[in-house]
């Protein structure tokens, strides 16, 4: 998983590897000069070493977290902890007025989702329990749980903050959840009416979604609460390298409207974006309709590769292009 943190101008990117499976672990073997998959090697906390087929190629993070296969769940707790304290600041850069994005990417099955919400997450329609990876569909249980992810964590850390101020300003607090399935947005918490929702930009207010739902929230409960509530519609599907893989790129979006003593006021918003995983169709045995959802998600985390490339390019004239997916 590679979790991206935007935030005041900085970009902060972090590297986790959850433990293989029984498949990868068959593809390496010993050393890992045998076998067909790569072997993984990590120097120190920010630079990993990749040795596949007689060649080794080092590559750097601002973080990078392993996983041994027999972590015991007091060390998973930390792990979550971790990283979670590794990416903080975007919640601390919103209550000073600044915008910040923390997403997740990586291949299906990385444990993207684990990361950004936790261990276990309430179903969509069509799924069952045993599609679950714990088997419940228990709707708060995984924001509140000790291995609760980034989302929950940044929850709480909001209204701990408001709850320190000392100044004596107002705060509001608004949250809007939507997925993009297919390249079609959706409303997550309204999903009878707020389907293909359109992208609208003006100098004025810069980019936003016309008609998607904005949910005042008073606790961090009540935040527990819209999450648990959109997570349910959101879409998945089983596939050979996911029980529960996520058909679509899912957006929490927190703002916080502070209103100052002398009447100013300040606002900041932070977009929490769990991506669905990058898929080779031969490996996950996708056909019909989940067939055609890995050809949008490949296609949109393509585009937004491009963008990334673009931005980092040492042109200055490079054209973003933005407006390749949504």
């Amino acid at each position: 998983v590679w979790l991206v943190l935007v935030m005041a101008c900085n970009v902060k990117v972090i590297c986790r590897f959850r433990p293989v499976n029984e498949q990868e672990r068959a593809a390496v073997l010993g050393d890992g000069e045998a076998g067909s998959g790569p072997y993984l090697k990590f120097l120190d906390e920010k630079t990993l070493a990749v040795n596949w087929k007689g060649k080794q190629e080092s590559f750097s993070f601002d973080r990078a977290f392993g996983s041994t296969e027999t972590e015991s769940f007091e060390e998973s707790v930390r792990e979550q902890e971790t990283v979670w304290r590794e990416v903080q600041d975007a919640v601390a850069a919103l209550a000073e007025g600044f915008n910040a994005t923390i997403f997740a990417y990586g291949q299906t099955g990385a444990g993207k989702t684990h990361t950004m919400f936790g261990p276990s997450v309430p179903l969509g329609p069509g799924m069952s329990s045993s599609q679950s990876s714990s088997g419940s569909a228990s709707s708060l249980s995984a924001f509140t749980a000790p291995l609760r992810g980034i989302i929950p964590r940044a929850c709480a850390f909001l209204f701990e903050l408001i709850g320190r101020d000392t100044t004596g300003s107002e705060f509001q607090v608004k949250c809007s959840f939507l997925e993009i399935y297919k390249e079609t947005i959706h409303d997550l918490l309204n999903p009878k009416e707020g389907t293909n929702l359109k992208v609208r930009e003006t100098p004025a207010r810069g980019v936003w979604v016309e008609g998607l739902t904005e949910q005042f929230v008073a606790s961090q409960d009540e935040i527990l609460e819209l999450l648990a509530l959109g997570e349910k519609f959101r879409s998945r599907a089983f596939t050979k390298m996911n029980a529960a893989s996520s058909r679509s790129h899912s957006l929490f979006i927190i703002s916080l409207i502070q209103k100052m003593p002398d009447g100013s006021t300040k606002e900041g918003r932070l977009n929490l974006a769990d991506l669905a995983g990058s898929e080779k169709v031969n490996k996950t045995g996708a056909t019909g309709n989940t067939l055609d959802e890995a050809k949008k998600i490949n296609q949109s985390l393509s585009a937004l590769g491009n963008c990334i490339h673009a931005l980092s390019s040492a042109k200055k004239s490079t054209h973003i292009p933005y407006r390749d997916s949504k």
